[in-house]
C-alpha cells in the first residue's frame, strides 16, 4: 500500500530545495548584481564584503559565476527535455499506433541509440558538430528522446484497443486528433514524471561535459567548468570545488525528489482524480 504522506514529503522537500536555491542565488544577484569580468589581480581571494564567496582562479566573483552556471544548467536542461519530449512523443506514438515496418524501424533506431552510453553519444556528436549551446542541446536531446518514445509506445499499445479509441476511429477521427484528445491526456502524468527525472539526468550530463571541456564555451562559468577549474586548488581553496559541487548536488536532489513524489502520486492514481 502506497503511503500518500511519503510522496507529499518527497515533493515538498524537492520544491523546498529548488526554491531555496533559487531564492538564495536570485536574491544575491538582485542585490549585488552579476560580475563575470576577469580580474587577474583579484584571483583566489577569500570571502570578503566585495565578494561574498571569494573569487575564482580568473578573479571572477564566485557567487556571480555560481548563479550564472546554475541558471545555464537549468535552462539547458529544460530546452533539452522539451525537445526530447517532442521528438520522443511523436516517434513513440507513430511506433505504437501504426506498428509494422515503421514501428519496428523506430524502435530499432531507439535500441541502437540505447546501445551507446548517453554521455559517450553526446561526446561523439559534440566532437563532430563543435562546441556551443546549440550543439550541446542537440546532442543531449538526440540521446534523450528514446526514453520518451518507449514510454509513449508502451502506453499507446495498451490503450489503442480500448473501446473509446475504437469508437473514435469509427467516427473517422484522424490519428493526430486521437493522439491530441485521447492518448496525450492519458500519458501526460507519465511524461511529466519522466520529464522531471530527465531534467536531473540532463543537468548531470551537461555538468560532466563542461567538466571535460566539451560543453559550452570554456570562458563561460558553468557548474562543471567551475569544478574542473577549482580542483587544482582543492587544498588551498577547497570552496572552489565544494561550493559549485554542493550547488550541483542540491539541483539534482531537488529534481529527483520531485520526480519520485510525482511517480508515487501517479501510482496512487492521484492524477486521475
Amino acid at each position: 500500500m502506497i503511503e500518500k504522506g511519503k510522496d507529499s514529503r518527497q515533493s515538498r522537500l524537492g520544491v523546498i530545495i529548488l526554491a531555496t536555491l533559487g531564492l538564495v542565488l536570485g536574491g544575491a544577484v538582485a542585490f549585488r548584481g552579476i560580475d563575470l569580468q576577469t580580474h587577474v589581480r583579484q584571483r583566489l581571494q577569500p570571502p570578503s564584503e566585495a565578494h561574498v564567496l571569494g573569487t575564482d582562479a580568473l578573479g571572477r566573483d564566485l557567487l556571480s559565476c555560481l548563479a550564472f552556471g546554475t541558471l545555464a544548467s537549468v535552462a539547458i536542461a529544460l530546452a533539452v527535455v522539451v525537445l526530447a519530449a517532442m521528438i520522443g512523443t511523436s516517434a513513440g506514438f507513430l511506433a505504437g499506433w501504426h506498428g509494422g515496418w515503421l514501428g519496428s524501424g523506430i524502435m530499432r533506431l531507439a535500441d541502437f541509440i540505447l546501445a551507446f552510453p548517453g554521455i559517450l553519444l553526446a561526446l561523439l556528436l559534440i566532437a563532430f558538430w563543435g562546441q556551443g549551446i546549440v550543439s550541446l542541446v542537440g546532442a543531449l536531446a538526440l540521446s534523450g528522446w528514446v526514453g520518451f518514445a518507449r514510454l509513449v509506445r508502451g502506453e499507446v499499445l495498451r490503450i489503442k484497443k480500448q473501446d473509446f479509441i475504437l469508437a473514435a476511429r469509427g467516427f473517422n477521427a484522424s490519428p493526430a486528433r486521437i493522439a491530441r484528445d485521447h492518448v496525450l491526456p492519458l500519458v501526460r502524468p507519465l511524461l511529466l514524471t519522466h520529464a522531471v527525472s530527465a531534467i536531473a539526468a540532463v543537468i548531470l550530463a551537461e555538468a560532466s561535459l563542461n567538466f571535460l571541456g566539451l560543453g559550452l564555451d570554456p570562458r563561460l562559468p558553468t557548474l562543471g567548468g567551475l569544478i574542473d577549474a577549482g580542483h587544482g586548488h582543492i587544498f588551498s581553496r577547497p570552496a572552489l570545488v565544494i561550493v559549485p559541487g554542493a550547488c550541483l548536488v542540491l539541483l539534482l536532489a531537488g529534481f529527483v525528489l520531485l520526480a519520485e513524489g510525482l511517480a508515487t502520486r501517479r501510482a496512487a492514481g492521484d492524477f486521475e482524480k
